[in-house]
This record gives structure tokens, C-alpha cells and sequence, in this order.
């Protein structure tokens, strides 16, 4: 019997305001740490997939950075958006995420009317429910009612609270025969791009009041040892020499403990003992133009070398200890 007559597939592009929790929410759908998470706003930069099983169902997420209204002088707010409208072209679902504490707020409104011009069929995911009282939650569903949506999924992606039932609804929505992507693939991003966000995820963690979201990360190395080790090198890019001391911090301490951080989620995706050298950069013109964003920001590899450095599954037996060398 040909067990692939069952398979199937769809790609769902996960979209929202900023903060909205877009990304915790394709983390608990993968069962895994991928995308990358903190409190500070515009964090996810880039479109990602995530591929995640369930049952004969691939389930494909596109991970969007945050839409808003992006400034006429800043390049960089004009590139994220321009990402995140672009991954609309892949997917053929539109999950919009909204926070349950700002509600159907204008600016969630103004993207859902710019959704609806897509012509895909949209469903609302309204995330962080624990955080509000149930007559705020019936408000908000009313709302979204009255605005003539139908699929409305109340979740709380950080409590795993309704990510079962968001994955069968998906499901559902994934009509699309065979798979398109390995079974142990999680995603198809490059290991050293993800290497690059965990990184940045790791300086906006602990410095995010410190530092402007401007900051950059480029993974300049990405070598597998002969002994299945991996030696990573990066270069974070600053804008002013202020802040390069703040990310070294007193006696190196910062830079340390960042890259400690970054090494052990590395490891942990990568099935492998990291080594990774941080170093800290003043480029103070990086911003001014589009060109550099694409160099610093956006990692590429040759498509020859693509499939060895891809994120898979994590092996259950690994032991994070392995990963506790101190390089930085």
C-alpha cells in the first residue's frame, strides 16, 4: 500500500501587529525553539517556515515579522514590512494574530481591511487570552463578528493553552498533496541564519533597553568539524561605539554571557557542540541603505551547501551539557 496517498500539505503565513505573539505561537505549533522571541518590538525581521507533523499533515508556517506603518526615512522599518507582505505570495491560508490585551485596536483593523484585498481565506488567532478577563474576550469576538469573520481561534501560545486545537484546525486547511519538505525537516532556513537570529534574540533578551532594534548579527563562519562539532563565527554590527561597550560589557562579562545563551539554543537546534566566537563591530552607516541591510542581515548559502547546515528535528539524546565550552 502506498502510504503517501494520505500525505498532504498547506502553507499558512502567520501575520499581525508587532508583539502580537506571532512567533511563540509557530514555536508551540513546531513543538521547538525556532523562531526567535523577546519582548522588544519589530524582533522578527525576516519571513521564516517552520515545518511541522501532524499525523500525515505537513504543516508549513510562514513566520512574519510585525506589520505596521513604517517611516519614510527608515529603510530598515521599510524592508521589514515589504518582508512580511511578500510572504503572502507563498502561502495559500492567512492566520492573523491578535493580542487579546490591545483588542481589534485601528491598526489591527487597517491590516485586516489590507488582508481581505488578498483574496485568501483568513483566520483570526487571538493570542495571549490569559491575560484578559472573559467579557473583553466576548467584546473582541463581536467585533470580529460583526467585521464578517468566522474562524476565530482563542489561544495562549506561551501556556500552550489551545495549540492543539489550532493544529487540527490547520490541518484542515492543508489540502494540498504529498509533502514538500522532509519528515525530519523543521525548517528551510539556513542553520547560519538561524545561528545569526538566535544571536540577536540573545542581545535584544538582555539588552533591550539599552540597545536601538538597529542592531545586526552575520554569521561570517559556519564550519562543521571533522568531529561533527561546529565552529561558528559572528560579527555583530553596532551603530555607535556607545553601544559596542554596552554588548562587551565590564571585563567581557556581557558578550559572554550572550554568547553562552546563544551557543547552548545553536547547539540545541543543530543536534551538535557549538564553538562560537562573537565580535562587535561600529558600522556606523549600515542603516542609510538598503543594499547593506540585504549584505549584514539576510543570510544566503550557495544551494549546494544548503541541505547539510538544515535545522532538523531535535534529537531527544542530546545532552545541552555538551554545549557549556565557554568561547565568546
Amino acid at each position: 500500500m502506498d502510504l503517501s496517498i494520505n500525505k498532504k500539505h498547506g502553507i499558512i503565513a502567520i501575520v499581525g501587529a508587532p508583539n502580537a505573539g506571532k512567533s511563540t505561537i509557530t514555536n508551540a505549533i513546531l513543538g521547538q525553539k525556532l523562531s526567535i522571541v523577546s519582548p522588544k518590538v519589530q524582533t522578527t525581521r525576516n519571513s521564516i517556515r517552520a515545518i511541522a507533523l501532524e499525523g500525515e499533515t505537513q504543516i508549513i508556517l510562514i513566520d512574519t515579522p510585525g506589520i505596521f506603518i513604517p517611516r519614510d526615512d527608515k529603510i530598515l522599518e521599510r524592508v521589514i514590512v515589504k518582508t512580511a507582505w511578500q510572504a503572502l505570495r507563498e502561502a495559500s491560508h492567512i492566520c492573523f494574530v491578535i493580542d487579546s490585551e490591545i483588542g481589534l485596536n485601528k491598526e489591527n483593523l487597517r491590516i485586516l481591511s489590507d488582508l481581505k484585498k488578498e483574496n485568501l481565506p483568513i483566520t483570526i488567532i487571538l493570542n495571549k487570552i490569559d491575560l484578559v478577563k472573559k467579557s473583553k474576550l466576548l467584546d473582541i469576538f463581536g467585533g470580529l463578528s460583526n467585521e464578517g469573520f468566522i474562524d476565530i481561534i482563542p489561544i495562549s501560545a506561551i501556556q500552550n493553552d489551545g495549540i492543539d486545537t489550532l493544529k487540527s484546525f490547520l490541518c484542515t486547511k492543508c489540502q494540498n498533496p504529498n509533502w514538500i519538505y522532509d519528515e525530519e525537516q523543521i525548517t528551510d532556513a539556513p542553520m547560519r541564519f538561524i545561528a545569526s537570529e538566535i544571536t540577536r534574540e540573545k542581545l535584544f533578551l538582555y539588552l533591550q533597553k539599552e540597545l536601538p532594534y538597529s542592531i545586526a548579527v552575520k554569521t561570517d563562519n559556519y564550519e562543521i568539524l571533522d568531529n561533527g562539532d561546529i565552529k561558528i563565527h559572528q560579527t555583530i554590527f553596532v551603530l555607535k561605539d556607545s553601544q559596542k561597550s554596552i554588548i562587551v560589557g565590564k571585563n567581557g562579562a556581557m558578550i559572554k554571557k550572550i554568547g553562552q545563551e546563544a551557543r547552548l539554543d545553536i547547539g540545541e537546534i543543530a543536534n551538535a557542540k557549538v564553538h562560537l566566537y562573537l565580535f562587535v563591530k561600529v558600522k556606523h552607516d549600515w542603516m542609510r541603505h538598503a543594499e547593506n541591510f540585504e549584505k549584514i542581515d539576510i543570510e544566503k548559502l550557495p544551494k549546494d551547501n544548503h541541505k547539510k547546515f538544515i535545522a532538523q528535528k531535535i534529537n531527544p539524546k542530546i545532552n545541552p551539557k555538551n554545549n557549556s565550552k565557554n568561547n565568546s
